[in-house]
């Protein structure tokens, strides 16, 4: 799809003053931990400021206002389908990844034989676990988790031999691992789960804002991510991704006036998606906040981003090994994995590295790489430089020595 997008962020890096003065975050700090939570720009900030202040002044539920909101939901909507390659009307806006997902598990009729294809348990994030196990144990539901290798991958034949046993409904997959940053084959995943008429689910919280995601080549019937990682919105509002072939094949979880209709003979009738499922209020403030961000990604370009993350999460690990104990954990083809970094260090555990970086004004995080080994994980985002990779590692060789 054409975004009507140029992007300005060249290789040249001549935007990167503009673009860090966005984020005040960088004159305090080196920030690499946008695989959690990023933070938002300058210009998102007043986005959400606008639109209290507008509410303050017209009337929160005035007409105006009114009709401001119906204008803000369709704009999101817009710059989500130029993000995603979707229709408007696929587009849920819900609280985070986690809430689209459940959407998913709670809101199919599963029958007691049904089963899940998911990968291995162990290295998955919990949003696309936890929901999965517990419909498990509450429906009888059977999961059927892939084995992995230590980057997380699974083997495609295995996950083809069990598309084709019988009473297998859905696969669900992570479009990118959180603790490894290992891109998972989902295409070709999606090949299968269309071969074998499989319903299809992804959560991409780790790659929507930060390499081009496709629906429609993912082939995909649902998909969510949140607005506050890779898309620098606010927190508090995520998107659920749900295609017109497959919104009827849920049942909403929750029900009012805004997602249904009653009839005089008191019978109910769920409206067309989105509004089916968005009962109640919106986190409005997080729609004006995220519409501003999703700007600034468009903006920026999605090419031109993933490029300058995976240029400083290149300089990153190819100075980490240079430090004797240093691993370095994850995919070595900068094709194959996102910006994240994972590594640990046989001289010091994750936590205490952690905890001295941040005393030293560098974020990075501890994760779980599988099995319960603690790693340390730095998620760059393009208003990073390559200075602050120097930095990084400067003060981690400083740390260990």
């Amino acid at each position: 799809m054409n975004t009507g997008y140029n992007g300005f962020y060249g290789d040249n890096n001549i935007e990167l003053d503009l673009i860090q003065r966005d984020f005040p975050v960088t004159r305090k700090r080196v920030y690499m931990n946008n695989g959690a939570i990023a933070p938002t720009p300058i210009s998102t900030i007043k986005s959400i400021t606008n639109f209290l202040l507008k509410c303050s002044e017209d009337g929160p539920d005035s007409k105006i206002i009114y009709e401001y909101i119906v204008s803000l939901m369709k704009e999101l909507r817009t710059r989500i389908t130029h993000i995603i390659n979707c229709d408007p009307n696929e587009i849920v806006f819900t609280q985070s990844t986690t809430e689209g997902l459940n959407y998913v598990c709670n809101g199919i009729n599963w029958k007691k034989n049904d089963s899940i294809i998911i990968r291995g348990g162990t290295q998955e994030h919990y949003a696309n676990y936890l929901p999965w196990l517990q419909l498990s144990k509450r429906k009888g539901v059977k999961l059927n988790e892939l084995e992995i290798d230590e980057s997380g991958y699974f083997d495609l034949t295995n996950l083809e031999k069990l598309a084709k046993k019988k009473n297998t409904r859905l696969i669900t997959l992570s479009h990118a691992l959180y603790n490894s940053g290992a891109i998972m084959p989902i295409e070709e995943a999606g090949k299968i789960a269309r071969e074998n008429n499989i319903l299809y689910c992804i959560d991409a919280a780790q790659t929507v804002g930060s390499i081009k995601v496709d629906v429609k080549k993912i082939g995909c019937h649902f998909m969510a991510f949140p607005g506050f990682k890779w898309l620098c919105g606010p927190v508090g509002i995520g998107i659920f991704y749900c295609s017109k072939d497959a919104s009827e094949l849920l049942i909403p979880q929750s029900i009012g006036g805004e997602s249904a209709i009653l009839s005089d003979q008191k019978i109910i009738a769920y409206i067309e998606s989105p509004q089916r499922f968005q009962t109640g209020f919106r986190n409005y403030p997080g729609v004006a906040g995220l519409e501003s961000s999703s700007r600034y990604i468009l903006r920026l370009g999605i090419a031109n981003i993933h490029n300058k993350n995976i240029k400083i999460a290149n300089i990153l690990r190819s100075e980490l090994v240079k430090i004797p104990g240093i691993k370095i954990y994850g995919p070595e083809d900068e094709k194959a994995r996102t910006s994240i970094i994972p590594f640990s260090s046989s001289n010091s555990d994750a936590k205490n590295l952690v905890d001295k970086l941040e005393q030293n004004e560098i974020i990075l995080a501890e994760r779980d790489i599988g099995g319960g080994k603690k790693i340390v994980r730095a998620s760059p985002h393009f208003f990073n430089s390559e200075e602050d990779a120097v930095k990084a590692v400067s003060c981690i060789k400083n740390i260990l020595r």
